[in-house]
């Protein structure tokens, strides 16, 4: 009898601890999933600190910052708070563009970096606690609560706005940029400080009459459920674009009662846009769709010192690119010394196509042609 009472007894405590065990791993694994995005409404918000209470949501988003940048300095006034999207795993990428511009220089510039990322738990090179300490030695790093993915890249861009308007509402400029891109950041800066921009801003590179595309195998496919008209308001490419915090604050606020977009700078410059009625400025004129002229006048500058009149455009799969472009172009900017081109770029640039096919390993196999 009193074995039975202790193998019951024994039962019955092991039970409790599998039940505890279970609740717990269900209290803290709560998650409600809506296509790619993750929600943490398991979140008290009513009782957490003043840094959860005063994000909106963001569609079906309660939007929090898991890891929030360096806000802006009270009282200083900023030129240019810059905006970069950036994946998880980029570290080569955001190294570059620091080691482009140091501390040192941004403050001479009178601008700072602040890196957008999501939250990644797959990654094969890069796990959040790399992140965490990569945000605790630089500051620039602002992460939000939803899931790294291509079609989160709306929440990801109006994170970085609302953040901005919020946290930088002194600076004078918003400038949103990709990773993937190298900008010649003094020269455009300069442009800013002598160019007279409207309040209600939106400047960079325009797209007009651009259609949807409803072919399934094409990347950027929109079906009628997700984008009804048959073509798109006009927009500015998302690589690069200058804004300001009033409007940025606009922008996020015109989110209200609309339909999540996944092709984040067609929504945001384009359909907020013209829903509060913001005209664009074209900056297209300092714009490359090719890689190779941006090596073109890095060779220019070294042999000749020749400045460029190109200040945007893509790295090619080079990670290293906005560093390197960015170094060759200082010796015009510091000592003022190039000499202005004779020929447009496009004319006199010769250079090999390079292709960059990033992290991973080749495979060749045979292939049967039916």
């Amino acid at each position: 009898m009193y074995q039975c009472n202790r193998t019951l007894l024994f039962t019955l405590l092991l039970l409790m601890i599998v039940v505890v065990l279970i609740l717990t791993f269900y209290y803290n694994s709560e998650t409600e999933e809506l296509g790619n995005v993750v929600l943490l409404d398991n979140v008290d918000y009513d009782q957490q600190p003043q840094s959860y209470l005063d994000h909106d949501r963001l569609f079906d988003l309660r939007l929090r910052y898991d890891v929030s940048g360096e806000n802006c300095a009270i009282g200083t006034p900023l030129f240019a708070v810059i905006l970069v999207t950036s994946y998880f795993g980029n570290v080569e990428t955001r190294s570059a563009i620091r080691r482009a511009f140091p501390k040192d220089s941004l403050r001479d510039l009178n601008a700072t970096f602040v890196f957008l990322l999501g939250r990644k738990s797959d990654d094969m090179f890069v796990k959040q606690d790399a992140v965490l300490d990569e945000a605790h030695r630089f500051g620039d790093i602002l992460q939000g609560n939803f899931r790294e993915a291509y079609r989160n890249l709306t929440y990801k861009h109006l994170m970085g706005l609302k953040w901005a308007s919020e946290r930088c509402a002194n600076a004078e400029y918003v400038v949103k940029m990709d990773d993937d891109i190298v900008v010649n950041l003094p020269e455009i800066l300069k442009v800013l400080r002598n160019v007279k921009l409207p309040q209600k801003l939106l400047a960079g590179y325009i797209l007009k009459d651009m259609e949807p595309k409803r072919e399934k195998a094409n990347k950027w496919f929109v079906t009628e459920d997700e984008y009804r008209d048959k073509v798109y308001p006009t927009f500015l490419s998302g690589w690069f674009y200058v804004t300001n915090p009033k409007t940025s604050r606009s922008l996020v606020r015109a989110v209200r009662g609309e339909k999540y977009f996944w092709i984040d700078d067609t929504f945001i410059t384009g359909i907020l846009a013209r829903k509060v009625k913001i005209k664009h400025y074209n900056l297209g004129d300092y714009f490359t769709v090719h890689p190779e002229f941006l090596r073109c006048c890095m060779s220019d500058v070294s042999k000749l010192s020749v400045g460029c009149e190109v200040m945007i455009g893509p790295n090619g799969g080079d990670a290293n690119l906005f560093f390197e472009f960015n170094r060759a172009l200082g010796k015009c900017w510091k000592s003022g010394s190039c000499k202005k081109r004779d020929l447009p770029l496009n004319r006199t640039c010769v250079a090999e196509r390079v292709v960059n096919l990033g992290r991973g390993t080749s495979v060749i196999e045979d292939y049967k042609l039916s």
